[in-house]
């Protein structure tokens, strides 16, 4: 016997002998005399005496519940299969019966009367691990429909991701459309987990139906209700990937009025679409209402400015509000002009630049230094700039601007190894010892010793 078993039983068996001791005298019933002695024998023993008593006295619940476990564990199923089939009768059998019963079915090799133990198993006592594996069993009889009334009896925002994927799939095989729609309107109206996932799918439901107005109306209702940002981009590129660009507009513009602080993630879904002039069209409508922005807002348009090149939201939002901006954000905005412009775009914002916003990007104040001719200071923001992050393109930059130091001390000072940054270490080697020319280095034959 399993040891595992075995500690059930004896427990069992411990349980009985203490609870009937205490009434043998007042009650010599032979079953309850019966329960005290089985509480001092070993299982096999019990089971014996079970055995021969059968049908000789009439078992208790707890007798009959003891039988049938010390029969599952000696792997007699008919015998257990009618004990708890016994406990079954009553009005209210436990979980454990009902579970019992689907094991020893399953195991007897009847999966069907499994099943049907297990779902009254989950109906009276609801349980997730209990719900996915009667799924499974479902799958395995080939019920679909059984599997799809499982799913459906439980409140969808409980139900597993691949649980949903199933009933969905149910749904449609069986051309339940309403109910398909009506599963994934609850889901995407939730905050349950992978909420924006069902939002998506809810929103091509509708555009695939031929119902972008009510695509438009759904994702108006999120953008308005709590973490309406996200709500709002996973709307806006769940439509553009559709193809419903329209659809995809009304819905950035609601986000403009609903939501005007986090409208701005709208933006960039629609630039790396491949969509830009749309883009630039809607930027120019927002920043129209947004006099002052905030630092995401100004990192949504500097990364506007870095991804297509177009400078006109910038050069907005820094004409009407750039002095308000953060350091941070001001030196981002800025450092796209010297991208794209050279240091000399910086001249319209100079009354922008500070030492605070040279802080916080190096870079920038390295380039107006160097353009008004300042070797000691564009010396000091370089060595400032190689201690940050630099992405390819600013590591050119950089070694621009160090060409304007060409023949200073300063100069001399950084191929020396003032910068610890390993991009621009290695391209300052490589401006000291040019690379070999691939030819000549196969060209060239071994010295003889002569």
């Amino acid at each position: 016997m399993p040891d595992v078993m075995r500690t059930v039983v004896l427990a069992s068996l411990a349980l009985c002998g203490g609870a009937m001791a205490g009434v043998m005298a007042l009650r010599p019933d032979p079953a309850v005399r019966l329960e005290a002695e089985l509480s001092r024998l070993e299982p096999e023993d019990a089971l014996r005496e079970l055995r021969g008593a059968e049908g000789r006295i009439a078992f208790h619940d707890n007798l009959e519940l003891l039988y049938g476990r010390l029969s599952l564990a000696d792997g007699d199923l008919d015998r257990a299969r009618r004990s708890f089939r016994r406990l079954q009768a009553q009005a209210s059998p436990s979980e454990e019966v009902l579970e019992t019963l689907a094991g020893i079915e399953a195991a007897a090799g009847d999966l069907a009367a499994a099943a049907a133990f297990l779902r009254q198993a989950q109906d009276a006592f609801p349980s997730a691990d209990r719900r996915l594996r009667l799924g499974g069993w479902y799958q395995a009889l080939r019920q679909p429909e059984a599997e799809r009334d499982l799913l459906l009896s439980e409140d969808p925002t409980v139900l597993t991701p691949g649980e949903i994927d199933r009933l969905g799939l149910l749904l449609i095989r069986d051309g339940r459309i309403a109910d398909y729609e009506a599963l994934f309107t609850t889901l995407a109206d939730s905050t349950a987990e992978g909420h924006l996932s069902f939002k998506r799918r809810l929103l091509e439901f509708l555009v695939e139906s031929g119902r972008p107005a009510e695509a438009v109306a759904a994702a108006a209702r999120w953008t308005a209700g709590p973490q309406g940002a996200a709500a709002l981009e996973a709307s806006v590129r769940a439509l553009i990937g559709r193809g419903a660009i329209d659809a995809a507009i009304l819905v950035a513009r609601d986000g403009f009025r609903l939501a005007p602080g986090d409208s701005h993630v709208a933006l960039p879904v629609f630039a790396r679409s491949g969509h830009g002039g749309v883009a630039r069209l809607l930027q120019g409508e927002w920043l129209a209402s947004r006099p002052t922005l905030s630092d995401a807002e100004w990192a949504t348009l500097t990364h506007l400015a870095e991804s297509t090149g177009d400078m006109r939201g910038l050069q907005v939002a820094l004409a009407s509000g750039g002095g308000q901006a953060g350091a941070p954000a001001l030196g981002q905005a800025l450092m796209q002009f010297v991208r794209y412009r050279g240091a000399g775009a910086l001249v319209p914002w100079r009354g922008l630049l500070s030492e605070d916003v040279f802080k916080e990007v190096p870079l920038v104040g390295a380039a107006w230094a160097n353009w008004r001719g300042d070797r000691p200071a564009t010396y000091r923001h370089l060595v400032a700039a190689s201690n940050q992050p630099l992405s390819d393109w600013d590591q050119l930059i950089w070694m621009s601007l160090l060409d304007g130091l060409r023949g200073s001390p300063f100069h001399r000072v950084l191929l020396a190894g003032a910068v610890d940054h390993p991009g621009l270490r290695q391209r300052l080697r490589d401006s000291v010892i040019p690379a070999r020319p691939a030819r000549a280095a196969l060209s060239a034959s071994p010295d003889k010793p002569g």
